[in-house]
């Protein structure tokens, strides 16, 4: 029997991955579950989202406005699902913002879409959680 167990290590359910925002002064740092099915609470609401759209997306009427809407459904469910902390969060003023689900929806409503939609990129790839990847021909000893 073939043992394959090392490619455990590259599970990324119950993982989360630091994603600093160097778009950002100070480059605050958050910290994520993967966006995807490994985060089974998060990968449930974006089926029952799509759910909803799959009409839509079927007959090809794939709309800006739909796009836009996900958009802002998943700023609502990151703070829940996704987005587990933080660090180096300042407000406006400077001050060092503790993390909380409320204080993380103000900041992502807050934040413009394109580096929400880059944080989304970041968190739907789930090599971005793996914690390492594993060289085979070392593992063989080649």
């Amino acid at each position: 029997m073939n043992d394959f167990s090392h490619l455990k290590k590259l599970e990324v359910s119950g993982k989360t991955a630091e994603y600093p925002l160097f778009q950002i002064a100070g480059e605050p740092v958050l910290i994520m579950k993967p966006a995807t099915e490994a985060n089974k609470p998060y990968f449930n609401m974006v089926l029952r989202r799509s759910r909803r759209s799959m009409q839509a997306v079927k007959s090809g009427a794939l709309s800006q406005k739909m796009i836009k809407e996900n958009r802002e459904e998943d700023k609502n469910l990151y703070p829940k699902h996704v987005i587990t902390g933080w660090k180096n969060m300042p407000d406006s003023k400077g001050k060092d913002v503790p993390f909380s689900e409320k204080a993380c929806t103000e900041f992502l409503e807050a934040l413009p879409d394109w580096i929400f939609d880059e944080v989304r990129n970041f968190a739907g790839t789930s090599s971005n959680f793996s914690g390492e990847q594993i060289d085979v021909g070392e593992k063989l000893g080649n």
